[in-house]
């Protein structure tokens, strides 16, 4: 070097190739003064290529773009064989000097620098100009307000992406385009300290003033660790999902613990259990729906109470009434006292069928066929005002004590053999007794008569039903109707919420039974 540093020469040039084969980011610079501007006598090949100075020490390294004008000197002084950038004149890569020519003279101007021109020479986020280009204006547009709660009147805001203003306290490092940038902002002019990352999509990253951090996406959001994540909040948290919600616990179990209440509301609801599903509530468990199905597929279903069992069916419109069916079993009730009572009519009907049941409690029932009614005490046949009517092909009247039929008129009949006996005394008392000589009423005429009683009997001696305790249940009140608009398509799976069935509202309903 001739002279070494004694004899600097010091030069302003523009960037015409920064692709160095050997990956040390050196550029080749034409110097203004220094080489030609005529890229025939002097082509860009045959430039001397110039160190970068990295005054960051390594922590940011930007090589300077084609078309860039840089201040530098060359250590070999007039030789001019090794120069070196010290760095980047902004704003100055398409203010051509009276030396290099004519605007219109594309021979000097690189093609690269073509479309920075009138760029302005800082960047947007410091000099305030040109704010209306880039992501800005989209993260703008793209401020969600009024967003919908899942707590009905809790609506809330997206705080906005702080745009770009003249602020000249802003650090701003930014990629090859300015496009994407990172501003570090420790000022209190306009939005005062914050820190924002933003990408040319408008996906950003914000830390404002207040300490409020901002995560927008414009595409697909993705969390991922391979260890632990710790999610808290001291107020309230909110989510909002436009399309589907999805959970999967792969390993191990999930708990949800609230202190306070839970409301899931939904179109369908359905929980399924590879075991055992429970549902336990201290006060209370009240279910209500258009239709409710209980089906055991494999085991029995027991319902126990510690004070009563209540059940209500039907109202006067519907005529619903309570129906079981055990085909292939049995029918038992146990209680301290029995009452049935029915406004209409009473049937008890045996097929006689012999029972093959190897059942011992209450008592051993195998061949059991019929109807019995047994009572150590007494059984009562009372047909008030009408009659009561015994009949079948072999009929038996038995009483360790007394067996009694009373009525206005007690018309016993066989038709084949009638036997009256008692292993003690036998009476039989009446004004006038006649035996063997057809004066029993047997005519069609009475028997038809008996038979019209017991078709339009309506007159009972209980004044009111049995059952004092009808059941009541809690008032769901009206089902709110669905929160996403019938037709409208999520964008994430193109699927559109069809109409809700019509049983997915519960008609209102009394508390009283009536």
């Amino acid at each position: 070097m001739s002279g070494g540093f004694r004899n600097l020469l010091w030069f302003v040039g523009v960037v015409e190739d920064r692709q160095d084969a050997t990956n040390d980011g050196r550029v080749k610079v034409r110097a203004f003064g220094i080489h030609t501007e005529d890229k025939q006598a002097m082509p860009t090949a045959d430039l001397p290529w110039a160190i970068v100075l990295d005054g960051s020490y390594g922590g940011i390294y930007k090589i300077p773009e084609v078309g860039d004008w840089c201040f530098g000197f060359f250590m070999d002084g007039d030789d001019a064989q090794h120069p070196m950038v010290m760095g980047r004149i902004p704003g100055i890569n398409l203010q051509l000097p009276s030396e290099a020519g004519t605007p219109s003279d594309a021979n000097y101007v690189p093609i690269e620098s073509m479309p920075k021109y009138g760029k302005p020479p800082l960047h947007r986020h410091l000099g305030g100009e040109d704010a209306e280009i880039g992501q800005g204006p989209l993260q703008a547009a793209a401020v969600k307000g009024g967003i919908k709660s899942a707590i009905e009147g809790e609506d809330w805001n997206e705080p906005p992406i702080i745009s770009p203003e003249k602020n000249l306290d802003n650090t701003v490092y930014t990629s090859k385009n300015d496009n994407n940038y990172v501003v570090l902002s420790d000022s209190r002019e306009g939005d005062g300290t914050y820190i924002l990352i933003s990408h040319a999509s408008g996906s950003a990253v914000q830390i404002d003033s207040h300490g409020t951090i901002l995560v927008k996406s414009f595409g697909d959001t993705y969390n991922s660790s391979e260890g632990f994540t710790m999610n808290r909040t001291e107020l309230d948290s909110h989510t909002n999902v436009g399309g589907d919600w999805a959970l999967k616990v792969e390993r191990g179990s999930g708990k949800v613990w609230i202190n306070g209440d839970l409301d899931i509301e939904c179109e369908n609801f359905n929980v399924t259990a590879r075991g055992t599903a429970n549902i336990n509530a201290a006060a209370g468990t009240n279910i209500s729906g258009g239709k409710i199905g209980l089906f055991a597929t494999s085991d029995d279903v027991n319902i126990a109470a510690n004070a009563n069992v209540k059940m209500k069916a039907g109202t006067l419109l519907n005529g619903g009434g309570i129906y079981g069916q055990a085909l292939f079993g049995d029918v038992h009730f146990d209680s301290y006292k029995m009452n049935l009572y029915s406004t209409s009519y009473m049937k008890l009907t045996a097929l006689g069928t012999p029972a093959v049941s190897t059942q011992t409690v209450p008592y051993a029932d195998a061949t059991q066929k019929g109807i019995e009614i047994n009572s150590p005490v007494l059984v009562s046949l009372n047909g008030g005002v009408g009659a009561v009517q015994v009949a079948a092909a072999t009929t038996a009247i038995y009483g360790a004590v007394k067996a009694q039929m009373t009525g206005g008129i007690v018309d016993v009949k066989s038709s084949g053999i009638l036997n009256l006996s008692s292993t003690g005394i036998a009476s039989l008392d009446g004004s006038l007794v006649n035996i063997g000589m057809g004066t029993g009423d047997t005519s069609p005429a009475t028997l038809t008569a008996i038979a019209t009683l017991r078709g339009t009997q309506v007159a009972l001696n209980a004044a009111l039903p049995s059952v004092t305790e009808i059941a009541t249940v809690v008032n769901p009140g009206d089902i709110p109707p669905s929160r996403v608009p019938v037709g409208y398509t999520t964008k994430g799976n193109l699927r559109t919420r069809k109409p809700p069935p019509s049983n997915s509202s519960m008609p209102d309903d009394t508390t009283d039974g009536e």
